[in-house]
């Protein structure tokens, strides 16, 4: 159940299957009993798996058909999200005591108690019956995929779509250091999310390239899932604030000011996985699956003792690391081919 084209395959053949394959995971993840934390969890994934599977054909299946089975992934998907949250907030809280230490551990401690408090009452698997109607609704999905009219032949089935998600992460991007808040940096983790699933979904045309940039996204994915988990973190604390009378302003700007640390981890980051324009990151990627039907792995062990063919040089110092980024970028929009663009000037 490899969430990847094949590259003997058509790509609407490969389509049809994967999206098969994803929806029998997620239920077979919804079991007849209660479903445990981690099977909610690998559930969801399944969800995003399948929504960032339909973004990379929107452009060919249509708005109104493309919304309409968004919609109803998403619908599915938010039956789970309230059995995540007490979870993920106590992991955001366990990750601010471990940067800030002590000190860190006294300004959560009331906010902690609260927290915990109330997640007692919450559940942490999925009843039965949830799970049943959940299923239902999964396996009326796959039904729905599978008649979708897929437009489109050879890579242009994937070449709109893969343009037009790529330049939404270019524009989320700039959109969060320009005016920066909680949902325009949600807003570039998901297009940085929908996009390392998409060189998944293209990786085997050149393991060795994917995997790396696969890792560079999830990586940068999981940074801002954490300056999330921390605007959740804010919401929770102003609204126990109000509903039980204590000051847990503390606690607020602790994690607004780990918030400004994430920001600044990401922004070189985030510049260097959009740094092509649209569509000559896309016509790359086509190259690389074209070339990929046709190059055939090297039989035999490579020499890895390759080092006499490198050029004699000097040694160099090492070098200095980069100023962090504390500011918006200056950024420059211009058209091309109508995809604008961003660069820093």
């Amino acid at each position: 159940m490899a969430y990847r084209f094949k590259l003997d395959e058509s790509l609407a053949k490969g389509f049809r299957r994967i999206a098969r394959e994803q929806i029998s995971r997620a239920l077979s993840e919804l079991g007849p009993s209660d479903v445990p934390p981690s099977g909610v969890h690998e559930s969801r994934k399944t969800m995003k798996r399948l929504r960032a599977l339909l973004r990379l054909v929107r452009p060919q299946i249509g708005d109104k058909a493309f919304k309409a089975r968004n919609t109803g992934l998403r619908d599915a998907s938010q039956l789970l999200t309230s059995q995540r949250e007490h979870q993920v907030l106590s992991e955001t809280i366990a990750k601010l005591e471990a940067i800030h230490g002590e000190a860190g551990a006294t300004i959560l401690s009331s906010f902690k108690k609260a927290i915990e408090g109330s997640a007692s009452a919450a559940q942490t698997s999925l009843a039965p019956e949830a799970a049943e109607n959940l299923r239902a609704l999964l396996e009326k999905e796959g039904r729905r995929l599978e008649k979708l009219k897929l437009k489109g032949d050879g890579f242009q089935l994937l070449a709109p779509g893969l343009e037009q998600n790529y330049d939404k992460g270019r524009r989320a991007l700039s959109k969060a250091y320009k005016s920066p808040s909680s949902d325009q940096f949600h807003d570039l983790r998901k297009t940085v999310q929908w996009h390392w699933r998409h060189m998944a979904l293209l990786s085997r045309a050149w393991p060795e390239y994917f995997d790396v940039r696969i890792q560079a996204a999830r990586e940068l994915s999981q940074i801002l899932g954490d300056d999330h988990d921390m605007a959740m973190l804010q919401i929770a604390a102003k609204s126990l604030s109000k509903s039980r009378g204590e000051d847990f302003g503390p606690v607020i700007r602790l994690s607004c000011a780990r918030q400004e640390e994430l920001r600044a981890d990401c922004f070189d980051r985030a510049r260097r996985l959009y740094a092509e324009q649209p569509e000559d990151f896309v016509r790359r990627m086509e190259t690389y699956w074209q070339t990929g039907q046709r190059v055939k792995p090297v039989k035999g062990p490579v020499d890895q003792d390759a080092a006499h063919l490198e050029p004699h040089s000097e040694p160099h110092s090492e070098a200095q690391p980069a100023p962090v980024a504390s500011s918006a970028p200056r950024l420059t929009v211009r058209k091309r081919n109508n995809v604008p663009s961003q660069r820093r000037a």
